[in-house]
This record gives structure tokens, sequence and C-alpha cells, in this order.
């Protein structure tokens, strides 16, 4: 278990498609461990921000969605994660492109975190309590 947690290396790999899979394999649990810290803390912070933003007794998001949403997230995410390694292999080159799975683990941190800094980028902020519109 420890061993999967860190770094592998690009060192040993010889160079097969099925070799470039197992690389791309060897990182999937340190891939699912940062998209799931940053998807539980943006979860927390919606869940938290939402009900601050709404009247008592309404719902900022539907509570089906918020028990759910994350582990249809999840499960897409790692769907996506799998098609880096199709891409990898079917524009074949001999070696694992570690800046194409760098670059999608990038795209899915900030991904998972636009819910809670998506309104930020934009210039929004969150309405203030008891009001129903974003400006």
């Amino acid at each position: 278990m420890i061993q999967a947690l860190g770094h592998p290396t690009d060192s040993g790999v010889a160079g097969t498609r099925i070799d470039i899979i197992r690389w791309w394999e060897s990182r999937r649990l340190r891939f699912n461990i940062y998209v799931g810290a940053v998807g539980a803390v943006s979860w927390l912070l919606v869940l938290t921000a939402g009900a601050a933003a709404v009247k008592p007794g309404e719902d900022f998001e539907e509570p089906v969605v918020m028990l759910f949403g994350p582990f249809l997230y999840g499960f897409l995410a790692n769907v996506c994660y799998t098609l880096g390694w199709l891409v990898d292999t079917i524009f074949y080159c001999g070696v694992p492109r570690s800046w194409l799975r760098r670059a999608g683990l990038i795209f899915s941190m900030l991904l998972t975190a636009f819910p809670v800094c998506g309104p930020f980028w934009h210039g929004s902020s969150l309405p203030t309590p008891g009001t129903n519109s974003i400006s």
C-alpha cells in the first residue's frame, strides 16, 4: 500500500503497450487520492457556503445530487483516466507520456475545484444570506 502511494519512476519501462498501461495503472491510486481530496474539500465548501446562501428551510442543491453526485463524478474521473492511457497506447511512441498524465491530473483537480472557485474566477461573489441571486 505504501509503495502504491510513492512516486513510481519512469525508469524500467520496457516500452510495449502493456508496459505503458501498467505505468498508468501504477499511478491510478495517487490520481484518485488527489482528485478525491480536492473533491471532498469542494463538496464540503459547496455544502456549507450553499447553506449560508439560501433562506432557512430551502435547499441550495438537490440532496440526492449531493449524496450520489460524488460517486458518479469519481467513476467518470476514472473513465477519463482510462482514456488517458488509451490515447497514450493508440498514439504509441514507445514510452509513457508523463506530461499527458500530469496535464490530466491538473485538469481534473481544477475541474473538481470549479464549483467552489468558479464564481470567484468569474468575478462574481456568493450571495448574501437571504437573497436568491448571485451578483
